[in-house]
């Protein structure tokens, strides 16, 4: 059964208090490729998931058995970053576009 997902409101909420704990934070390896690929950093990560908007419309993920959560921003160089993150026990950065 799926759980309800977060408003936008609330994953903003467990996002602040999960990005103050450092082991709370993880990258798929298709997120660490997009880093490479379209030349962001994990503090550009920070920097969004710190001052983001969260999206209205959080998307199932059938194969991670959750929600994911898109979270926009421009990144530290001013770029516009889009993340795609899980949120759970911690912050999975699944992918990250402009």
């Amino acid at each position: 059964m799926r759980p309800p997902a977060l408003s936008p409101v609330q994953a903003h909420e467990v996002i602040e208090r999960l990005i103050e704990r450092p082991a709370t934070l993880a990258l798929t390896e298709h997120a660490r490729t997009r880093m490479r690929e379209r030349h962001f950093t994990i503090d550009d990560v920070l920097w969004v998931l710190r001052r983001g908007s969260v999206g209205a419309n959080p998307e199932w993920d059938e194969k991670r058995q959750t929600w994911k959560y898109q979270i926009k921003h421009r990144d530290r160089d001013g770029e516009p970053l889009t993340l795609v993150v899980a949120i759970e026990d911690r912050i999975t950065v699944v992918t990250g576009h402009d």
